[in-house]
C-alpha cells in the first residue's frame, strides 16, 4: 500500500475535524474578551493537531505491525553458512600474532596460558629486543607441553 493511500483517509478525517472545530471555535472566539481570544484559537489548533498526530501514529503502528520484519532484520535472522574458520581459532591466531609483536602481551597473556597447560615448569623462550618470542620458540614450548601428555 502506498503512502498516499495510507494518508488520504487521515487527511480527510482531519479536514472534517478542523471544520467542526472551526464552527465551534468561531462563536466562542467572537464572544470572549480580547485577551482570551488567542487562547481559544491556540486550543482549537492544538486539539486538531493532537488528533491528527494520534491518527498518524496509529496508521504507522498498523503499517509496522502488518509489514513484518524489515530487510535488515530478515538478513540477520537468515541462517548463514558457518564461517570457514571457527571464531575461536581466529582469536587464537590473533593472540599468537600479538604475542610475536609484543613481549608484554606474551608475558601477561600467552605465557600464563601456556604454563597453565603444563604440569611442570616450562623453559621461558629467549627475549627478543621489545618483541615476543619467534614462532620456532613458541613451537618448542608447545612441543614440550604436548610431550607431557
Amino acid at each position: 500500500m502506498s503512502a498516499e493511500r495510507l494518508l488520504a483517509p487521515i487527511a480527510i478525517r482531519c479536514a472534517a475535524l478542523g471544520g467542526v472545530v472551526l464552527l465551534a471555535a468561531v462563536p466562542v472566539y467572537v464572544f470572549v474578551e480580547p485577551p482570551w481570544r488567542a487562547l481559544v484559537a491556540r486550543l482549537a489548533v492544538a486539539f486538531v493537531l493532537g488528533v491528527a498526530l494520534l491518527q498518524l501514529r496509529g496508521a504507522v503502528a498498523a503499517r509496522l505491525a502488518r509489514g513484518g520484519a524489515s530487510p535488515l532484520e530478515q538478513a540477520l535472522e537468515r541462517p548463514g553458512s558457518p564461517p570457514a574458520v571457527p571464531l575461536r581459532f581466529e582469536e587464537l591466531i590473533d593472540d599468537v600474532r600479538a604475542t610475536r609483536r609484543s613481549r608484554g602481551h606474551f608475558e601477561r597473556i600467552m605465557w600464563p596460558r601456556l604454563t597453565a597447560l603444563a604440569s611442570r615448569p616450562l623453559a621461558r623462550p629467549p627475549a627478543r629486543l621489545g618483541r615476543g618470542p619467534s614462532l620456532a620458540d613458541l613451537r618448542r614450548v608447545i612441543a614440550d607441553i604436548e610431550r607431557e601428555r
